[in-house]
């Protein structure tokens, strides 16, 4: 048994630390922020609102039923989705996923998908330091300094160090100052976004079972999503340039509400006018994109999630791909008997190719969801329909992949480029 510190108790860090307790390691978690358990506002950029609404996909789910949480526990924290719905000069335009092995993704509630990672990681034995700030990275002598609530300072060593502590990782730092010719490229998209929240979804006509997405006839100005999550709320993420006319800096009631009339649905008055109230008020986010050379140092640290792959959400799998590397560490440790210098640089391998290819599609379906092209509902019908008569040469629907299935993201970029190929008009999705 070996102990394994995890810096950053959030999703990838949590699911990190049920895998390996669950294969008999002593598993210790350093979080900056406080028990989710007792306080979740912590978890919640309250200003900005920031991962109120994600989706989980089929290879989010898969790796958590296999740390041995109930699926009935994980529905219990978000809202099924079986379909996609464009709304599109001033019409929607409702695209039907099929669900396979009768797996939905899930529209989710982070807050409560949090509390359940800690419930199980709790009763797997791991021991959680709370409002613990990471102060320093000691990869030759794989020891934490942290500083608690009180000022006080703590060094705590183990086996292994885990990096999951976001696109800003103090571990990773800690590895570009230690590894010669360390590559590390940090960007930021070329538009932020904003989340605007209404807590009464039920006003608007909006179905739960849904994925709502708007721009695509802004001929690339801006892209926006909508989903219901189980508390009856709807979150709004809006991501539009930084500067200009139509921007984040927009601050007149009156160009906000003409934006809004001309890409959102109808709504009622009130909300409309919510809804431009919190454009004004709320602060805009970046969205970060980080790729770095290698995931791991010697056999003494490893990056997973955010840390080692930061991605924008335009392919909506940041999270689900965070969530896969905690099973993937967990399945390699298995096949190498726990030997984490096998693991780490083979985890790397895999992981960094997956990252690359994850994060080009990404970018590449911005241009999709901001910019409609006339033929592109025809173009799904027509996928599914060649695929069905031909399954052996032409390629399948790249969504239903994506949302139902853990195929590989280097695998559904192959099949992105074939499809390129077929059309001779560029990606589909």
């Amino acid at each position: 048994m070996s102990k394994i510190i995890i810096v950053g108790g959030g999703l990838a860090g949590g699911l990190s630390a049920i895998y390996l307790a669950r294969r008999g390691h002593e598993v210790q978690v350093l979080e900056k922020r406080s028990d989710p358990q007792q306080d979740i506002s912590s978890y919640i950029d309250q200003a900005s609102s920031r991962g109120i609404g994600v989706s989980m996909t089929g290879r989010g789910i898969n790796a958590v039923l296999g740390a041995g949480i109930p699926k009935k526990e994980l529905d219990m924290c978000g809202e099924p989705i079986d379909g996609m719905s464009f709304f599109v000069k001033g019409k929607f335009k409702t695209r039907k996923l099929v669900p396979i092995d009768n797996l939905s993704p899930l529209s989710l509630d982070r807050s409560a998908f949090q509390k359940l990672l800690n419930k199980y990681a709790s009763i797997n034995g791991v021991t959680y330091h709370f409002e613990h700030k990471c102060i320093d990275v000691n990869l030759e002598q794989k020891s934490i300094i942290t500083q608690d609530k009180h000022g006080d300072l703590h060094n705590i060593s183990g086996d292994l160090i885990i990096g999951a502590d976001g696109a800003r990782s103090q571990v990773r730092q800690a590895m570009q100052n230690i590894i010669r010719r360390f590559e590390f490229h940090q960007s930021f998209f070329r538009h932020g976004y904003k989340t605007l929240v209404i807590p009464e979804a039920g006003r608007l006509s909006f179905r739960k079972d849904l994925l709502y997405f708007f721009g695509m006839d802004s001929k690339g100005l801006f892209c926006g999503r909508a989903a219901i999550i189980p508390d009856g709320s709807i979150s709004f993420c809006l991501s539009l340039p930084y500067e200009g006319t139509t921007s984040l800096k927009m601050e007149n009631p009156k160009h906000i509400s003409q934006f809004f009339s001309r890409y959102l649905p109808p709504m009622p008055v009130d909300i409309h006018d919510e809804l431009i109230k919190q454009f004004i008020e709320k602060p805009s986010n970046d969205l970060i994109n980080v790729k770095s050379s290698t995931f791991y140092y010697k056999k003494n640290a490893l990056l997973l999630g955010d840390s080692a792959h930061a991605t924008a959400p335009f392919l909506g799998q940041g999270m689900n791909m965070a969530l896969e590397d905690a099973q993937i560490f967990s399945q390699l440790l298995e096949k190498n008997h726990d030997d984490f210098e096998k693991t780490l640089p083979e985890f790397t391998q895999m992981r960094k190719r997956e990252a690359d290819a994850m994060q080009d599609m990404a970018r590449a379906n911005y241009d999709i969801l901001s910019c409609s092209n006339p033929i592109f509902f025809m173009r799904v019908k027509y996928t599914r329909f060649m695929h069905q008569k031909f399954p052996e040469i032409y390629p399948p629907d790249m969504a239903e992949k994506l949302y139902f299935t853990s195929t590989s993201y280097s695998q559904l970029h192959s099949l992105q480029k074939k499809q390129n190929v077929w059309y001779k008009l560029g990606r589909m999705n």
